[in-house]
């Protein structure tokens, strides 16, 4: 969050910069998702899953052949199985990804401008206790965000791609207690002008 303010903050410094832009674009994308999978005593198993795509994407253009185009595409999945006998077996699964794209672009040989940050946080925890019992967790994640925007006096491009994969597994006999904890973070923020 605090790199989308610090992104967003330098922004707003380069817009006094580009006050008479004709061309104002801002995009924002935030995707999260949590699966969670717990077995309290008794034989039982139990498994879940899911999988999302999200394609975000918008252009414009203007006169003298100027153009501002930004996009994000995600391809995310999460996971979880577990089974147990008189166990207390559990996989927990958090998933979150904030994407934040913003253009000014003049007509002509205007001054032109813009920034994007892009953060993922992947989380997940497995326990187990009691009795026997194991679990296994996976998160899959593919995000790629990117802005193009051109007017006569050139180019700005400027693109973040994130791919990660996390997996854990807990397995153990009556007596035995275990936990498995994992984090992954990505924070990225690119800011560029042509004053």
């Amino acid at each position: 969050m605090s790199k989308v303010i610090t992104a967003s903050t330098v922004f707003v410094l380069l817009i006094g910069s580009v006050a008479s832009a004709d061309l104002i674009q801002d995009q924002l994308t935030g995707i999260g998702l949590t699966n969670a999978v717990v077995l309290m005593n008794g034989d039982q198993h139990a498994g879940s899953m899911q999988n999302l795509v999200v394609d975000n994407a918008q252009a414009a253009t203007g006169m003298c052949g100027s153009m501002a185009e930004e996009y994000l595409f995600a391809a995310i999945g999460q996971s979880a199985d577990a089974c147990g006998i008189c166990g207390l077996v559990d996989a927990v699964q958090v998933l979150g990804i904030d994407g934040m794209q913003a253009q000014m672009v003049g007509d002509g040989v205007a001054p032109k401008a813009q920034a994007q940050s892009l953060d993922v946080v992947a989380a997940q925890a497995l326990g187990k206790a009691d009795g026997m019992g194991m679990a296994d967790a996976l998160h899959t994640i593919v995000v790629n965000e990117g802005q193009y925007a051109n007017n006569a006096a050139g180019v700005l491009s400027e693109s973040a791609t994130v791919m990660g994969m996390q997996t854990s597994t807990i397995q153990g006999q009556p007596g035995a207690t275990g936990i498995v904890d994992s984090t992954m973070a990505v924070s990225t923020t690119q800011t560029q002008a042509a004053l």
